[in-house]
């Protein structure tokens, strides 16, 4: 996968920028085409064998000769709107996906392989698909007596909690626990408020690498989430980031009733109709296309069966999609609140061969 990517990182830096220029849009196709296919062709037969490593210094000269003609073609890649790198692509992740299913390398385990597709999506996630939703957000408001705050936090046992005004709307600050620990014995008039910290608000659409990077920056582990039109969605911490390449990181404060789905057997789940569409593909691992055309309409389980029925189900009503049935296992007339998914024993066998 290594030589892989080397490959599509020459096609980019060097020969895309030279055949746009010399021989048009049409030129370029046709490089990134033979470039591409050479990709596949070789790719894994320089990996097992590692004769990939020298051609580390060719691609540092072919990436120092190329970058002039990349920075000349920017303007262009904002007026097409195509302005992340190849790799960060569909395709390229496909791609890469594929080549680490069928490297003949020594096979690997399935944590590893778990760990290095998360870590190949990973800048393709964006801050929507991994938060915690509004409906889950627990706020303070701002005028909350001191006496009734330390209740509120014993109860939740969160480290930092969103304060606001009138509502999710007007968050105006973030508090930090640890801030309250050399006031714990105040009175109960005590002025909390001051200790309110500045929040920092991110698009739903933004990239959780980018995120990362911001949190990294600004010192900060948590984000409030908003949309274009400045309302509150949702609320996004560092550990949410980080479970994204290392998998779900529970703590002796964690409450077994948070978790989103419940493995019934080898084949069986049964999920919470809140648990986001986002980790429910990482629990179940579907076939690449299968929630393909309604990842960017849904967000939840609930969600995807509102799509699927076009309607609100009844309790005990069953319905198909690909290998998967799913049952409504409780709903009421206005939301979805458990669903069990059952993977056809045909298509797990498949799998395995």
């Amino acid at each position: 996968m290594v030589a892989y990517r080397a490959l599509v990182q020459l096609s980019v830096s060097f020969a895309q920028p030279l055949a746009v220029i010399w021989g048009g849009f049409l030129g370029a196709a046709v490089v990134m085409f033979l470039v591409r296919s050479l990709a596949l062709k070789w790719g894994r037969q320089l990996q097992a064998t590692g004769t990939y490593l020298p051609l580390a210094p060719v691609l540092r000269l072919t990436c120092a000769l190329g970058t002039p003609f990349v920075k000349l073609l920017q303007p262009l890649q904002q007026i097409t709107g195509h302005t992340r790198n190849v790799l960060g692509t569909p395709s390229a992740t496909e791609e890469a996906h594929n080549s680490l299913d069928n490297s003949p390398a020594e096979p690997a385990s399935p944590q590893e392989k778990g760990l290095l597709k998360a870590i190949i999506n990973f800048s393709s996630i964006t801050v929507r698909q991994i938060m915690r939703a509004r409906v889950d957000v627990v706020g303070i408001h701002r005028k909350m007596p001191y006496s009734a705050l330390i209740k509120q936090i014993h109860q939740w046992g969160y480290s930092r909690m969103p304060v606001y005004t009138e509502g999710l709307d007007k968050i105006d600050g973030v508090l930090y626990v640890k801030d309250l620990l050399p006031y714990l014995g105040a009175p109960s008039d005590f002025v909390w408020q001051n200790l309110i910290r500045t929040p920092y608000f991110v698009p739903e659409t933004k990239k959780i690498d980018d995120l990362l990077r911001d949190f990294q920056e600004r010192h900060v582990h948590m984000a409030i989430v908003v949309d274009e039109y400045g309302e509150t969605t949702g609320l996004l911490t560092l550990e949410d980031v980080i479970e994204e390449i290392v998998g779900e990181i529970h703590d002796e404060l964690d409450d077994e009733e948070d978790r989103y789905y419940t493995q019934l057997d080898e084949h069986t789940f049964l999920f919470e109709g809140r648990a986001s569409l986002h980790d429910f593909c990482k629990i179940i691992d579907p076939p690449t296309d299968l929630f393909k055309e309604v990842r960017h309409e849904v967000e939840s389980v609930a969600g995807l069966m509102l799509r699927l029925f076009s309607r609100i189900p009844h309790t005990g009503e069953e319905i198909y999609l690909g290998p998967y049935q799913f049952t409504i296992e409780a709903a009421d007339s206005k939301k979805i609140k458990k669903v069990r998914v059952h993977e056809t024993v045909a298509h797990s066998e498949n799998e395995e061969e």
